[in-house]
């Protein structure tokens, strides 16, 4: 009779279900294990470098230590006028760029012939150096799209212009680290040029100007607006005992007012704020309107190459931006003009003190496809080119009459 029962497999009771067969060796598990305690490892190292740089970036973001106040430079010089100072401002200057090949052959007095004569006739002087006077070749290690250098000899047709001051607190300063910065202020005070608003640490880019002219003292600060991208990536400000820019921050910016206001007559702020090519920011009439507020009598602004409107706030004047004096790029097509500005002040006597009595704009042409690197006072055929400005200006409350080619602007 044949056997009915079920073969068993070797080594095990009937009915039991044989274990299956691993599908992974232990090298492989082992190594999967090692491959996610390597990437544990390399979040947290990640993880730990973010927070590095965050902590890094909100230091430098809200580091702002209270540096020594250096006393006002004060500059001596006889009026013109004994009946009236006179302070002309103006926009974005710097022999650079594309220019230099007209400059080249035809020297550096070249961009200043048609306008020289304007701020000669003044007794001071101001403009926005944008670019270092340097022979250094070290430019900003990193990226950036312009880099912008002026060779020393520059400063003799600087001279030559009547040229009294300028101002360094602008976004191209560094352009050549800081041996560009403190090169241009060797350079500049070889020339006799004062210079406001960067130097060697904090104290020196805050130390104010004044010139005290018959006795009538104009007193001058000039700022970078603050940006994250121009602290973090240029490293652009100067904090404690770094070289740069001033910094637009408003506790300094207050602190710094408040000591030089009781000092002179008029007081001219100048900052390099907005942006470029385009009209008045929200953060510029606020930052402007605060300036005012705290007993600043012009805030002259630049940056943006292109004239911005202006606002009168009783008998303060803010100008937003005066727009290019004699740049060294081709600039945007649609660019035509920039401003000049002359200041009217009363001289002080005796206890009276001296103040701001009339502004006068003097439009030039700017767009270097026209004047070809040499501005030059605005045409009775290109009044039209005018409007925007006006426009804009009427709209913050600015009253403003044209005679001739000249702007003049009320104040209250």
């Amino acid at each position: 009779m044949a056997d009915t029962s079920a073969t068993q497999c070797p080594g095990t009771d009937s009915g039991e279900v044989p274990e299956p067969t691993p599908t992974s060796t232990p090298s492989k598990h082992r190594s999967r294990t090692a491959l996610r305690r390597v990437l544990r490892w390399f979040g947290l190292g990640f993880a730990a470098l973010i927070g590095l740089f965050v902590s890094w970036a909100l230091f430098w973001t809200f580091y702002n230590p209270t540096v020594d106040q250096a006393a006002p430079r004060v500059i001596h010089r006889t009026p013109l006028d004994p009946d009236e100072v006179t302070v002309v401002l103006g926009g974005d200057f710097a022999p650079t760029d594309v220019s230099l090949r007209v400059i080249q052959r035809r020297g550096y007095r070249y961009p200043y012939r048609r306008t020289a004569r304007i701020l000669r006739d003044a007794d001071v002087s101001f403009l926005n150096l944008e670019a270092p006077v340097t022979t250094s070749t070290r430019q900003f290690p990193l990226y950036k799209k312009y880099v912008y250098r002026v060779r020393p000899r520059a400063t003799a047709a600087w001279q030559w212009l009547g040229l009294d001051l300028v101002s360094l607190a602008n976004n191209h300063m560094l352009d050549y680290r800081s041996r560009g910065l403190t090169d241009t202020v060797k350079h500049l005070d070889r020339a006799s040029i004062a210079h406001v608003g960067a130097g060697r640490n904090e104290s020196a880019a805050r130390r104010p100007v004044i010139f005290d002219v018959g006795g009538t003292r104009i007193g001058f600060l000039a700022y970078l607006e603050s940006r994250i991208f121009w602290n973090l990536y240029l490293r652009t400000y100067a904090v404690g005992d770094r070289v740069g820019c001033a910094r637009f921050e408003r506790t300094d910016v207050a602190r710094d007012v408040k000591r030089l206001r009781p000092l002179v007559d008029v007081l001219i702020v100048s900052v390099h704020w907005g942006d470029n090519y385009v009209g008045v920011s929200d953060a510029q009439k606020r930052a402007g309107r605060w300036l005012a507020s705290l007993g600043v009598d012009v805030v002259a602004g630049h940056h943006s190459h292109d004239v911005q409107g202006m606002e009168v706030r009783g008998r303060r004047v803010i100008l937003y931006s005066l727009g290019n004096y004699a740049w060294g790029t081709p600039g945007h097509g649609h660019m035509r003009i920039g401003l000049l500005a002359r200041l009217r002040i009363t001289p002080r006597k005796g206890d009276e003190p001296g103040r701001l009595r009339g502004v006068e704009l003097l439009p030039i042409v700017t767009q270097n496809r026209i004047v070809r690197f040499s501005p030059r006072r605005l045409r009775p055929g290109e009044l039209r080119w005018l409007d925007p400005f006006l426009k804009s200006s009427r709209k913050l409350g600015a009253r403003l009459t044209v005679a001739g080619t000249t702007v003049n602007v009320g104040l209250d």
